[in-house]
């Protein structure tokens, strides 16, 4: 169609629909892509607070890292795409970026201990839907069911204060040691029931991951637990509350070994 033909008609061609829906398919690719590079980037910023807490330190960097990179690649792309950065230049924001992105947790910037539990919280939830699913109004093991729900229902508290701002002062602080001291203490009574668990339901456990979740909600409260020791308010706590998480810990190991 010319010009002449345009002006007369009033009308422009239509999109091909084919090219529309092409480029529709091409966005929700690069929106899912880039929302699995950010689920891959918390599971690895998760796994580097576990292993620094265990003290495995080239294994935390390497977590840490490989957070660093897949969390800057959304950014990357919209440095492609708005800004038009190609080539060496946007390898090397991409380069500066994630060392950036890998400073703020070393620095004490930014903190896992809400990564962790929040994390943590995942495999309560899928266990929960599995046990909806396998064993519908009769739970093959009652006491340890209750045991999960308190637990669970216990860690968006330890989120609260996994912040340090949130244990600056004397009163959140006590709180804090309360609520964790609460947590520890259904820890254990979880880890317990793993111990008493009959095969059949033992089996439907390792299958949602109970002791993955209930070790990196530990690990959240390890955190936790080093910022309630800098107020002086309530660092003389910590000591028992440290040997209540010790003492989990190898409950659920002991669990884990059977």
């Amino acid at each position: 169609m010319d010009d002449e033909t345009l002006s007369a008609s009033g009308q422009l061609p239509s999109q091909n629909p084919a090219s529309a829906r092409a480029s529709l398919g091409s966005v929700t690719a690069r929106i899912l892509l880039h929302g699995g590079f950010l689920l891959i980037a918390i599971s690895c910023f998760a796994a580097y607070e576990h292993f620094k807490i265990e003290g495995h330190s080239p294994a935390s960097l390497a977590s840490l890292v490989a957070a660093a990179g897949f969390g800057f690649a959304p950014v990357r792309d919209l440095l492609r795409l708005v800004w038009r950065i190609e080539g060496k230049a946007l390898h090397l924001a991409h380069g500066l970026g994630s060392i950036a992105l890998v400073a703020l947790p070393l620095a004490g910037v930014v903190s896992g201990a809400p990564v962790l539990t929040h994390a943590a919280m995942a495999p309560f939830a899928i266990m929960g839907a599995a046990q909806a699913v396998m064993h519908q109004g009769h739970p093959r093991n009652a006491k340890q069911a209750a045991a999960l729900q308190r637990f669970a229902s216990s860690l968006p508290e330890v989120a609260q204060f996994a912040g340090s701002r949130n244990l600056a002062s004397p009163e959140n602080a006590t709180r804090a040691v309360a609520v964790l001291s609460d947590i520890l203490a259904k820890a254990q009574a979880l880890g317990e029931t793993e111990l008493e668990a009959d095969p059949g339901f033992q089996s439907a456990l390792g299958q949602v991951s109970t002791r993955f979740g209930a070790n990196l909600a530990l690990d959240a409260v390890d955190v936790a637990l080093a910022k309630v020791a800098e107020n002086p308010a309530t660092a003389s706590a910590v000591p028992e509350l440290r040997q209540q998480l010790a003492l989990a810990r190898k409950t659920f190991a002991s669990a884990g070994s059977r």
